[in-house]
């Protein structure tokens, strides 16, 4: 299960969140003061998590930018319009900050990233598989690399993308005639017809 995607910009500075998505939470507490105290988690969890792609994304292009190879390539490819995205993946020990032990899988490009936080025992490579399926529909329906701020302006959006292709958190196993279709339906959906 995946416990939260997280929408954000990666460039130096302060990490801004764009848009968070929580699955699998404590909805059995009651009382509004143990509702506040756990939003306030939730909202720590994520602003853990973005620091920490933040700092891996910048720790990758500092190494890059050692490479000098690497670094003409991704310059060529740059100046044809290519997208280069940096990926990644780390785990994090229980407690610090979620109660046990999750890795997260992260895709950046331009000035925003997305990751997928996920319980310990998913399959990471199907967890990768579909954080770049999101991101690219992110691309291809929200103006994420040039304006990662219309992220905020159309959630909506960003729902209906998460909810076909992440219903309720579950990672799916898809064909590619599965993904053409479920892609058929969404953008039905997104045009409103």
């Amino acid at each position: 299960m995946v416990r939260s995607v997280i929408i954000q910009t990666v460039t130096p500075g302060p990490c801004r969140v764009l848009y968070a998505q929580m699955y699998g939470c404590d909805g059995d507490q009651t009382g509004s003061l143990a509702q506040t105290a756990a939003r306030g988690r939730q909202k720590e969890q994520v602003a853990a998590v973005a620091r920490q792609v933040q700092s891996e994304c910048s720790f990758q292009q500092h190494c890059a930018a050692a490479d000098p190879v690497g670094e003409e390539v991704r310059r060529h490819l740059s100046q044809e319009g290519a997208v280069v995205p940096q990926t990644g993946i780390f785990q994090m020990p229980p407690g610090e900050p979620f109660g046990t032990k999750v890795f997260t899988v992260w895709q950046t490009a331009a000035n925003c990233g997305l990751a997928l936080v996920c319980e310990n025992h998913e399959n990471r490579q199907q967890a990768a598989a579909t954080l770049s399926q999101i991101f690219r529909l992110l691309r291809q329906h929200l103006r994420v690399l040039t304006q990662p701020e219309e992220v905020l302006q159309k959630a909506d959006r960003v729902a209906a993308i998460l909810h076909h292709f992440l219903p309720q958190g579950q990672l799916l196993f898809l064909n590619s005639r599965a993904v053409r279709h479920k892609e058929k339906e969404l953008e039905l959906m997104l045009s409103g017809k």
